[in-house]
């Protein structure tokens, strides 16, 4: 009794080597290669959206990093793109999908709602910024400030 290879040439007109379905383990191998192909697929989905508890920690860490950093940045500006960066390099969560809304800017003081479109919650950022150098001879538009920043639950 001679044994069936594992792969053998496709009889298709190509000259890839297939699974042999005459073969024990590559019949196994036809049988189990599209659930681990499945798996992946769902274990690759679940990664890329964020939960509750992800956004949550996500937010207060890049909250917490931001805190009593200094940025160079004018007072007026959007600060949107810092929150998210913070927020995705906390280390949490997928990192994309981040809705990072302005909503108050009172002074120095700047508000923001951050949220996904995977959860319902979210987090309202407020940052405030003081200049490092509040005497300096060149008042210009950017310079460096140190950052305040909390995160509270629910929208700003």
């Amino acid at each position: 009794m001679t044994e069936e290879p594992v792969f053998v040439r496709s009889n298709w007109g190509t000259s890839r080597y297939v699974y042999n379905h005459r073969n024990p383990v590559g019949l196994a191998l036809i049988v189990i290669t599209p659930f681990i192909a499945i798996g992946a697929m769902i274990a690759f989905w679940n990664s890329s959206r964020w939960s509750e508890s992800e956004l949550r920690t996500a937010v207060h860490r890049g909250t917490a990093n931001l805190n009593g950093s200094t940025q160079y940045v004018s007072p007026d500006m959007q600060l949107g793109t810092l929150i998210r960066d913070a927020v995705e390099d906390s280390g949490t969560g997928p990192g994309l999908g981040l809705d990072v809304s302005r909503d108050v800017v009172a002074g120095d003081t700047h508000r923001y709602t951050v949220s996904t479109d995977d959860t319902d919650k979210e987090y309202c950022i407020r940052i405030t910024m003081t200049r490092v150098d509040p005497d300096s001879r060149f008042p210009f538009l950017r310079q460096d400030h140190h950052v305040t920043a909390t995160a509270s639950d629910g929208s700003c």
